[in-house]
């Protein structure tokens, strides 16, 4: 089963890795926003709805994508990194297999080159984790076990670190989260996942930071106010869906967080939330998101793009993803997942297109990658 050949790998892998702060080799993103070019570090809290996503500019270029909201929010992070100006992430932390977490993960992995793959050493039977599972192998991913102390940059007053899962087996898939501290000069970040009280309990290091990604969507079964006093953050950020069912964030956990000093920023208040570190002061900037993709097509309407969308891709032999730069087939599982205005139907060969700046989908256009590069 793909379950216990993703446990080899860790087996084969981790073993050199499990030391704080070691830095493995990245290659620089092709291109960077002004924030990176300026030595800055930009933490983007992406409204993925009732799920977490946090894409980083770190300084000197490279980045990191901290899961990727459920699958039909996968073109909401696809088209935001690609807005900023990359092609490449460094580094993909999927925090655990809950699918508000990795649910848009294979289509990042299909529409971007990443280098690095963490994620903590447990199992799913969800579907949408299999197709996580295979699409990192398809890629040929470095693959490492999150885990308490494994360290992932360690360089120019630059640090990003493992804090937990801290044991091997739990009974709540949530305590398996990977939590990770990102340090830049006096600055600090703390991203919890669903990380829930016991995990919480269990970290030893250091956990204090500026901001907080609240663990599971500010849920009564994190963020004790003992914790809460332990990060003692400046800002708490909750990412959660409008009107969610869920009832999150509870009145008690944002009490706890406003208890510990805190100034509350929810995603579904403020839409996509941007916290930029120089090293020394953080500055945050709001701005309403996009609709949420429930809100951007009437059900009147579905009936009718669905069978335009047949007649043309009869007509044309590719669709491209005008933001991501993507080719793909007609067949292909993630055009479903397209915005519409990012959709155009084409009948260019593939050489016109690439010299466009178009390149084929890892995921239906694989044979002709091999073929031609």
């Amino acid at each position: 089963m793909r379950f216990k050949r993703i446990a080899a790998v860790f087996a084969v892998m981790v073993t050199a890795l499990l030391c704080a702060c070691s830095a493995p080799v990245g290659s620089e993103a092709t291109s960077f926003s002004g924030a990176a070019q300026n030595g800055m570090l930009a933490v983007h809290f992406i409204d993925v709805g009732q799920g977490d996503s946090e894409f980083i500019e770190l300084p000197g270029g490279e980045t990191m994508l901290i899961d990727g909201g459920e699958r039909e929010y996968g073109e909401t992070v696809c088209s935001y990194i690609s807005s900023l100006g990359y092609s490449e992430i460094t580094y993909l932390v999927a925090t655990h297999p809950h699918s508000d977490h990795i649910g848009g993960l294979p289509q990042v992995l299909a529409d971007f080159d990443v280098e690095n793959v963490y994620m903590p050493n447990v199992s799913s039977s969800s579907a949408i984790y299999g197709e996580f599972l295979d699409r990192v192998e398809a890629e040929g991913c470095m693959v490492t076990q999150a885990a308490a102390s494994v360290g992932v940059i360690d360089e120019n007053g630059l640090c990003a670190e493992f804090l937990a899962p801290v044991e091997d087996e739990y009974s709540e898939l949530n305590n398996y989260s990977a939590v990770l501290k990102l340090t830049y000069g006096s600055t600090s970040f703390l991203f919890m996942g669903d990380a829930e009280e016991l995990s919480e309990q269990q970290i030893t290091a250091d956990v204090s930071a500026n901001v907080i990604k609240v663990g599971h969507h500010g849920s009564d079964t994190s963020s004790s106010q003992q914790f809460a006093d332990r990060v003692s953050p400046q800002y708490a950020v909750f990412e959660v869906g409008r009107d969610n069912s869920y009832g999150h964030p509870s009145a008690e956990t944002v009490g706890r967080w406003q208890n510990a000093g805190a100034q509350i920023l929810r995603t579904d208040l403020l839409g996509n939330i941007v916290i930029t570190s120089d090293g020394e002061g953080l500055t945050v900037n709001t701005s309403q998101s996009a609709e949420t993709p429930a809100e951007t097509s009437s059900q009147a309407q579905t009936s009718a793009e669905t069978t335009s969308a047949a007649q043309k891709s009869a007509e044309y032999s590719y669709i491209l993803n005008t933001s991501s730069k993507k080719i793909h087939l007609p067949d292909c599982s993630y055009v479903s997942d397209m915005s519409e205005k990012n959709k155009e139907f084409t009948s260019k060969s593939v050489e016109q297109l690439e010299s466009e700046g178009y390149t084929p989908c890892k995921n239906c256009m694989a044979d002709y990658d091999e073929g031609h590069h």
